[in-house]
């Protein structure tokens, strides 16, 4: 039990650091305007679309959207985590706190986890702007933000991991962008593979197939929720395995 409260508090203690830095930093305040701004913009054109008629209220556009944008701004928030630590030599320093590896990579991802939470907050006047005007259906608005939310933490573990890779951010941010984009383009690279099980391997790894269940079907399948799960824990495994590797070498 002493054990469990001793990880608790370390976990915690490198969330909320991380959390605070991130908010004194101008380029968090950038990316999630930015993100806000394009999100708010589908957003605006899908309700003039439905006030005119042409289609059901619906938040499946603005959602499919700020998924997508997340493939950028998710290793744009990650860069810095851990390769600015490798870059300046302060790794060393964590090397040295009575802490783990896993639980400096958990703390890390929960803190830029809870960042981009607290960027999807001002979104939720979207759907009450529809149901003020209409009927949308809610169980698709609910599973929608749930898949957005997975979406999230999955991408955001992806990036951690890249920026454990390295000491150079801008390579952190590429290495993020390119394993994103890997798996969310997975399904349209299986057609390219003649071999009929790496064909359906590489269907059931793509990311965009996974939130836009969540995001169109209105139903939250276990399938889907393990998807991004599985994601989450192998990235900051990976992460951590790295971060080992450091540690014994320093």
């Amino acid at each position: 039990m002493q054990e469990i409260s001793r990880t608790f508090h370390s976990i915690w203690t490198i969330t909320k650091q991380e959390f605070v830095l991130f908010f004194g930093s101008p380029l968090v305040y950038l990316i999630g305007a930015v993100w806000l701004v394009i999100a708010g913009g589908f957003f605006v054109f899908d309700l003039n679309y439905f006030n005119q008629g042409f289609a059901e209220p619906s938040m499946i556009n603005t959602l499919v959207v700020m998924v997508f944008l997340l493939l950028f701004f998710a290793p744009a928030l990650t860069m810095r985590l851990i390769s600015e630590e490798l870059r300046q030599g302060t790794h060393e320093l964590l090397f040295t706190a009575p802490v783990r590896d896993w639980e400096i990579v958990v703390g890390k991802w929960l803190a830029v986890w809870a960042v981009l939470t607290v960027f999807m907050l001002p979104t939720l006047i979207y759907p009450a702007i529809l149901f003020w005007r209409a009927d949308p259906e809610s169980g698709q608005i609910l599973t929608g933000y749930l898949g957005l939310w997975l979406a999230s933490g999955a991408m955001l573990a992806i990036g951690v991991f890249a920026s454990s890779l390295t000491e150079y951010q801008l390579a952190a941010f590429f290495i993020g962008v390119g394993l994103m984009l890997f798996l969310y383009l997975a399904d349209t690279v299986s057609g390219l593979v003649t071999n009929t099980t790496a064909r359906n391997v590489l269907s059931d790894l793509t990311l965009r197939v996974h939130y836009e269940n969540m995001i169109q079907r209105g139903l939250i399948d276990p399938v889907d929720v393990a998807y991004f799960i599985a994601t989450i824990l192998i990235s900051l495994f990976l992460a951590s395995q790295v971060l080992g590797t450091r540690r014994w070498r320093a």
